[in-house]
């Protein structure tokens, strides 16, 4: 059965339409989400490249190829931007304009809208690398939990590759797959895929900023708003998750309780703000010593509690260490006036007391306690002689050296 290729391009024109006008009011009615305006461009520019190609053939090939055409490339610049603005990154406007502009520069020279043949290598070679370009943009951020995001990034690299593909065939395919003389069933196929195409981007689109607000909500929701360390329950639910992905794989894990010296005496001397100000100095200090896969919660308070995983006593302790020396030789200014402050640090090693969340979150508070009794400002790890004796059998160390009780 042969394809009609109008009546493709004329569900092409409305469906774009649709899908740009809905895109748009998407950006208009949302907070930042910038990306659906560069979509929605995409999609009505396309929507008048459509309108081009429609127009009867008396229509001068200026028109319906040169002025079209470069309103396509125009249009998957803006599906590149989109995709930049999705990652919170500024568009880049002199590749966006310079690209178009070199079509529109190659129709004004003297039978090239008459050839076919240039005019496919030449869209091709503007279109492929816009196109890899925008595959590559979204997997630069692969690691984003988002799980509409491959099917995005395979989508635009096989439509990349089709568009490249066309250089080496364009003597052996039909257009506007080749430079062979035009079939109108294979036009058809070439119209009805790029159809297809905008079906599914549309929807992959729509899914992915779904998920991106819904991952949002939840990254919200297990975040302590003044500090931006993970909350108490983040810290049951990752933490359950980690300490049985070790017991799993019978791999070592620490977990850090850490407790701000003298906190109240602070709130009551500087104020709540006063307070605040030494709980953010604190995290921001943590954050900078540990490594990007250890985790630090906010348990309440001046409390916090840090798990450091594939982590034995040792590696702990020296991480413990540097936390303590950093915020004790750390300012903390507060209305002009520069502030001291310290940490007592417990530790409690899975090698020790086991893979439940719990034990090893009491046995770390008891240490913190010891450390307390010991003068604070220091690091103490807990043993498992800790649950006997009252006074605690505990490895101390401070100024980076070790003590026994």
């Amino acid at each position: 059965m042969q394809i009609d290729a109008f009546t493709v391009l004329l569900f092409g024109f409305c469906l774009k339409g649709l899908f740009g006008g809905l895109f748009l009011t998407f950006w208009l009615r949302s907070d930042g989400a910038v990306w659906f305006g560069w979509w929605s461009a995409s999609f009505l520019l396309s929507c008048a490249a459509n309108v081009l190609y429609l127009l009867p053939a008396s229509t001068p090939e200026f028109v319906t190829v040169g002025v079209a055409n470069a309103i396509v490339i125009l249009a998957f610049g803006c599906c590149w931007q989109g995709a930049r603005a999705f990652d919170h990154k500024p568009p880049r406007w002199i590749a966006l304009l310079l690209t178009p502009a070199l079509w529109f520069a190659a129709c004004l020279v003297d039978g090239f809208v008459e050839n076919m043949t240039y005019r496919v290598i030449l869209s091709s070679a503007l279109l492929a690398p816009m196109i890899g370009a925008t595959a590559l943009e979204f997997w630069r951020n692969r690691d984003e939990a988002l799980p509409s995001r491959w099917p995005v990034i395979i989508l635009f690299a096989t439509f990349g590759l089709l568009f490249a593909s066309r250089i080496p065939l364009v003597h052996v395919m039909p257009a506007p797959f080749g430079a062979l003389p035009m079939q109108p069933t294979w036009f058809g196929a070439f119209n009805l895929l790029m159809f297809f195409h905008t079906v599914v981007l549309a929807v992959l689109i729509v899914a992915m900023s779904k998920e991106r607000l819904e991952l949002e909500q939840r990254t919200n929701a297990q975040t302590d708003s003044l500090t931006g360390a993970l909350n108490r329950r983040a810290f049951m639910l990752k933490g359950t998750r980690v300490l049985l992905r070790h017991q799993v794989a019978n791999k070592p894990l620490c977990l850090l309780f850490l407790d701000l010296d003298h906190f109240k005496s602070l709130n009551d001397r500087l104020g709540h703000a006063g307070g605040d100000d030494a709980l953010v100095r604190f995290v921001g200090i943590v954050q900078d010593t540990i490594r990007p896969t250890d985790l630090l919660f906010r348990i309440g308070g001046e409390e916090f509690c840090g798990l450091l995983p594939d982590t034995g006593v040792a590696q702990a302790q020296q991480v413990a260490e540097r936390i303590r020396r950093q915020f004790e030789g750390a300012a903390i200014e507060v209305q002009g006036q520069s502030v001291k402050a310290t940490v007592s640090i417990g530790i409690a090693s899975s090698e020790t007391f086991g893979y439940d969340i719990d034990a090893l979150m009491s046995r770390a508070d008891m240490a913190v306690y010891a450390a307390k009794r010991r003068g604070r400002n220091r690091v103490v790890v807990a043993t498992e002689d800790d649950a006997v004796d009252a006074d605690l059998e505990l490895s101390v160390t401070k100024g980076g050296l070790a003590a026994a009780s």
